[in-house]
């Protein structure tokens, strides 16, 4: 008997599959599961359980078989040139004119009770088919089929899945390749281009000291314009570096953390004036979460506070609380406020507001790295301001 070829629109739907998505790379226990409940859907203790792709059978089998894998008899749909994305069954295939001389009629294994379900991918495309089979001749009910179309669609589903798992994990191994070469594109930075920057900043402070008499007023003017963009470059560095770190390097253990202490900490490292009043929770207030993160956002969200603030004097106040599923403290200060259309783009690396600043010019670091660190607790940052009335930042961090 001549066996018909596989549909052009099967093997497309097949072509460039990877191994890890052919039904018989999946594993043994799973096939143990697929092979016990269709014997009891179709009450075949002595079927053949097995999942094909365009050219090969895979077989799971209750009674054992000497291959894993057949060429050229199954499915037997394809035997007549079936539908391979239907329900397919034989009762009887001895009786069936379609499958006189077929293959799988002959010897001891001799075939008899033959169904087919196929296995429809998300796309509609036929991946492959769950085969049932037995010595005898038998009838399959409305609510067989059901349960074995069922089980195919899960078949399909711990496919899928298996293959998404697969594709993560080389999606992973792209991406700890891409960190470690940003780590290393970090390291020449901090030495390759400090350096040099910093030498700069050392020969334009010889320049004006030792040499400034035999310059112009123009000559002292582009000392000075030398030296401050060798100080912007190395700030732009430092904070490149800065962003880059808390990026790679992951967030630190939990720990419970006293809100108190480590507001007294942050506010003790910023060495401010008398003009500058910070509130913050006193008290028991406690966070369970990482303290090296937790310290950053601070960090940075005071000195944000305090550095675009020139009031007189300057407020900023701490709040605390929390619930059943959340922390959240919040950032306040009476300093100039931020318009509306701005609101997003400050979270953003490198961007800055025009406005005045206390001290030298704003890299547009800081709170970027707040949202980083803030969104690698799984947590969200809100702003709540407009124009002179102030700023406020509710920082919100899942327990």
């Amino acid at each position: 008997m001549k066996i018909a070829p596989t549909p052009a629109s099967e093997q497309e739907s097949l072509i460039g599959k990877p191994m890890s998505y052919v039904p018989g790379t999946l594993p043994d226990a799973d096939f143990a599961d697929i092979i016990q409940i269709a014997s009891q859907i179709c009450n075949t203790p002595e079927s053949l359980v097995g999942v094909m792709d365009t050219d090969r059978q895979w077989f799971k089998s209750v009674n054992g078989l000497s291959t894993s894998a057949m060429r050229g008899y199954l499915p037997l749909s394809r035997s007549v040139a079936g539908n391979p994305g239907e329900l397919f069954i034989v009762p009887d295939l001895t009786k069936d004119k379609r499958f006189q001389g077929h293959p799988c009629l002959d010897g001891d294994a001799a075939i008899v009770f033959y169904a087919e379900v196929p296995l429809l991918a998300a796309a509609g495309h036929v991946s492959g088919a769950l085969c049932i089979m037995d010595k005898i001749a038998r009838k399959l009910d409305s609510h067989q089929t059901g349960a074995l179309q069922a089980l195919a669609r899960h078949i399909v589903a711990r496919m899928e899945l298996r293959e998404m798992t697969a594709q993560y994990k080389r999606k992973q191994a792209e991406l700890r390749m891409a960190f470690d070469d940003l780590g290393k594109i970090a390291h020449i930075a901090s030495h390759d281009l400090k350096s040099p920057l910093n030498n700069i900043i050392s020969l334009t402070h010889l320049l004006k000291e030792d040499y400034a008499p035999k310059f112009d007023d123009d000559g002292r003017g582009y000392i000075d314009y030398l030296n401050d963009a060798a100080y912007h470059l190395s700030d732009l560095v430092s904070g490149i570096l800065s962003y880059t770190r808390t990026s790679l390097q992951p967030v630190g253990p939990k720990e419970n953390i006293s809100i108190p202490r480590l507001a007294e900490e942050v506010i003790g490292q910023l060495n401010l004036p008398p003009n500058i009043i910070i509130s913050y929770p006193k008290g028991d207030a406690e966070m369970y979460t990482s303290r090296t993160a937790l310290k950053q956002i601070f960090l940075h969200l005071l000195h944000n506070a305090i550095r675009y603030n020139v009031s007189d004097p300057v407020k900023v106040d701490m709040t605390f609380q929390e619930d059943n599923t959340a922390y959240l403290f919040e950032v306040k200060d009476n300093g100039p406020g931020i318009a509306e259309e701005d609101r997003e783009k400050i979270f953003e690396l490198f961007e800055k507001l025009s406005g005045k600043i206390k001290d030298g010019e704003s890299m547009g670091i800081g709170l970027a790295i707040v949202k980083r660190l803030v969104e690698k607790l799984d947590g969200t940052i809100k702003l709540n301001s407009a124009v002179s009335e102030g700023s406020s930042f509710l920082v919100t961090i899942p327990k």
